[in-house]
C-alpha cells in the first residue's frame, strides 16, 4: 500500500511538471506567433522617413552653430529625396524585369539594356549618396560627427534591410 501511494504521488508530480512545461511551451509559441504576425515590416520609404527624422533630430540636438545645422538639415532632406527616388527606380526596375521575364518573346539585348540602365542609375545614386555623406561630414565637428555618423549609418542600414513595396508582405 505504501508503495502504490508513493507511485501515485510520483505520477501526480510528473504530470504536474509535464503540464507546467507544456503550458510554458504553449505561452512561448503564442508569444512568437503574436510578435511574428503582429504587423507588417516597414517599407523602404517608411524607413527613410523614420530614420531620416532620427538623423534630423540628432543634428538638431548636436550641431550648435545655426548656419551649419541648417545646411546639415538641408543635406538630410537631399539624402531622403535621393533614397526615395532610388527606391522608386528600383521598384520600377523590378516591375519591368518581371514583365520582361514573363514575356516569352523577350530578347537578351532587351534584358541587357534593362540591367545596364538600372546599373547606371544605381552608380549615379551611389555617387550622389557619397557626395551628400561627405558634405554632411564637412559640416560637422569631430565631436558632432560621432553622433551624426552613427545616425546616418543606422538610416542606411535600416533602409537597406527594408522590403520594396511589392515585397511588402501582410
Amino acid at each position: 500500500m505504501i508503495l502504490s501511494t508513493g507511485v501515485t504521488e510520483v505520477r501526480s508530480h510528473t504530470r504536474s511538471r509535464f503540464a507546467a512545461g507544456a503550458s510554458m511551451v504553449l505561452v512561448f509559441v503564442l508569444v512568437l506567433c503574436t510578435s511574428a504576425c503582429g504587423g507588417t515590416k516597414p517599407t523602404k520609404a517608411e524607413q527613410v522617413e523614420r530614420y531620416g527624422q532620427e538623423l534630423r533630430e540628432r543634428i538638431a540636438a548636436t550641431v550648435t552653430d545655426p548656419r551649419r545645422r541648417d545646411e546639415a538639415l538641408q543635406v538630410v532632406d537631399q539624402m531622403q529625396a535621393l533614397q526615395q527616388r532610388f527606391n522608386r527606380e528600383t521598384s520600377a526596375f523590378v516591375d519591368n524585369y518581371r514583365k520582361l521575364n514573363a514575356d516569352y518573346e523577350t530578347t537578351r539585348p532587351t534584358l541587357d539594356q534593362l540591367f545596364a540602365d538600372y546599373s547606371n542609375r544605381r552608380v549615379a545614386a551611389r555617387n550622389e549618396a557619397l557626395e551628400l555623406h561627405f558634405r554632411l561630414a564637412a559640416l560637422s565637428t569631430a565631436t558632432e560627427w560621432d553622433a551624426i555618423g552613427k545616425a546616418e549609418a543606422k538610416l542606411y542600414k535600416k533602409v537597406s534591410a527594408a522590403p520594396l513595396p511589392q515585397e511588402h508582405s501582410t
